[in-house]
């Protein structure tokens, strides 16, 4: 919806490669710890290049390893990061941070302060 929202082509990335995906591909490893391991994000190269410019959506933000993998793929690529959007942030892990120290806007939707026992608290 936000590719179609600001008129611009949208590109996905894959936690494994498909077997279509044929020709060069960017890869980034990614630790997932809602389900404790490490996965290969990847892209075909076809689809990025260094006259782009990438904003990053993501539905969740916690540690910053999914977010910080697709970071990896646009710089492999040469293209620029515009930003990154996230539609709900954990502020209670340091995703954000992360994705601060390297110097890249980051907009969240929602940001979770705390989860407490039947209870979500919202910055």
């Amino acid at each position: 919806m936000t590719a179609l929202a600001f008129d611009v082509p949208m590109v996905f990335d894959k936690k494994k490669k498909p077997s279509t995906l044929t020709g060069d591909t960017l890869i980034s490893k990614v630790y997932s710890f809602t389900k404790e391991t490490y996965y290969d994000i990847c892209l075909s190269k076809e689809f990025l290049n260094e006259n782009d410019k990438v904003l990053i959506v993501d539905d969740f933000l916690a540690n910053g390893h999914a977010s910080l993998g697709l970071v990896d793929l646009v710089k492999e690529a040469n293209a620029q990061i515009a930003g990154i959007g996230i539609v709900i942030e954990k502020g209670f892990q340091n995703g954000r941070s992360k994705i601060l120290e390297q110097g890249i806007k980051l907009e969240s939707l929602a940001i979770v302060e705390s989860l407490e026992t039947n209870k979500i608290n919202l910055k």
